[in-house]
């Protein structure tokens, strides 16, 4: 875990920091003077995260599997005694997209990994940091997808539509101490790993089809989720709880 200047400000974590979404994500908050916890499994990530913010004594890393319960029990010993402001669950990947053949260790695994990466990585986490959560003024925000909404992505999908359906369960929960819980569902968004991880190549071949889709004519751009999520956990965003928000350019309507 990297130093930090100050041990009185409560935290930011992001889940899924080194790359993607959540590296803008945790790049973002940096820059409105909090101080930002990154969580993720490659130490080389998480530093080229810290080292590029504009203001890296403010970033603390800490490497770990979120979707175990080792990788949570991690986190929440690297929060220590500080208390927690926001936590954005920004993991996941493609474990599962493809449709499983019918052999059940077939279908196990790509059941499993789906959930394991896309939900349990949120889960495990967020439970295990709500004690330290602030009254009043916590936020949860969770990245799903729009094909949560849409159904569309077998494994995948169905995983992120769970995930919406714990931001909501969650919101219930926690409500009444002030907390609030919303799921952000992207579209598609370009510059991420999400694809090329995924082994569907450069998302670049995927862009025009991907923007044909959408009501405006372009795909998404990581800082149009980054914004969504600034609002959510700010304080205008206080009374906006138990949603799913489509940042999606409308692709969802064009269905």
């Amino acid at each position: 875990m990297t130093t930090s200047s100050s041990v009185s400000l409560p935290l930011i974590v992001v889940i899924g920091g080194g790359t993607g979404m959540g590296r803008d994500i945790a790049h973002d908050q940096v820059t409105l003077g909090r101080d930002v916890l990154i969580v993720g499994r490659r130490a080389e990530s998480l530093k080229e995260v810290a080292r590029s913010s504009s203001a890296p004594q403010r970033v603390f890393t800490v490497v770990a599997d979120a979707s175990t319960a080792d990788g949570a029990a991690a986190i929440s010993d690297a929060v220590g005694h500080r208390r927690v402001q926001g936590i954005v669950a920004a993991a996941g990947g493609q474990g599962g997209f493809k449709q499983p053949g019918q052999a059940p260790e077939d279908l196990d695994d790509a059941w499993s990994t789906a959930l394991r990466v896309n939900l349990f990585t949120a889960v495990l986490p967020v439970e295990t940091l709500l004690p330290k959560m602030l009254d009043n003024e916590g936020r949860v925000v969770l990245i799903g997808s729009t094909a949560g909404i849409e159904g569309a992505g077998g494994p995948y999908a169905t995983a992120k539509a769970a995930l919406a359906g714990y931001g909501r369960e969650l919101a219930r929960r926690v409500g009444e101490r002030g907390i609030t819980s919303n799921t952000i569902a992207p579209g598609f968004v370009d510059n991420t790993e999400f694809f090329e991880s995924g082994g569907f190549g450069d998302s670049s071949t995927m862009t025009d089809a991907a923007a044909a889709r959408t009501l405006i004519g372009r795909v998404g751009r990581p800082r149009d989720v980054t914004a969504s999520v600034r609002w959510l956990l700010s304080k205008d965003g206080g009374w906006i709880t138990g949603q799913v928000i489509a940042v999606d350019g409308g692709t969802v309507m064009v269905q």
